[in-house]
């Protein structure tokens, strides 16, 4: 088993968390359908799994809402890491660990993501924060 980071949505306006709906998740250059989410109903945070063979692994954000459901506006998140070799115990075996050296992201929608720890484990935490950009209300006119 390896470490699989946990990202967590956030409004750039506003620092809060947020749901964002119709959002599809899936691998580039994965094999297969490997889509994480389907666009059928809005998360506020997703398992983003890193590929242990690779130094790379990048997911497209595909937004399927009216509107924004259109492959132009796809943004794709880029992580760049060091996959380590880790012996847990005799009952779990050798998993991975993740060191991320670097992040690429487009902007469409996504405004930028933060690594909050660069060492992704097997400890259940929120390591990544995607920010989008969301409406901001406008102040009202005195």
């Amino acid at each position: 088993q390896s470490a699989i980071p946990l990202a967590a949505f956030r409004s750039s306006a506003t620092g809060d968390g947020i749901s964002v709906p119709g959002l599809r998740i899936s691998g580039v250059g994965a094999l297969g359908d490997s889509a994480l989410t389907t666009g059928s109903t809005a998360i506020s945070q997703v398992y983003l799994p890193m590929r242990s063979t690779a130094q790379t692994t990048a997911w497209c954000f595909h937004y399927t809402q009216e509107g924004l459901d259109n492959p132009a506006l796809n943004d794709t998140v880029s992580f760049g890491y060091e996959s380590i070799p880790y012996f847990a115990s005799e009952e779990c075996g050798a998993m991975y660990r993740y060191l991320i050296k670097e992040v690429n992201t487009t902007t469409h929608l996504i405004d930028s993501v933060v690594v909050a720890d660069s060492l992704i484990t097997n400890v259940e935490a929120t390591r990544i924060y995607i920010y989008f950009r969301t409406a901001e209300q406008e102040e009202p006119q005195e």
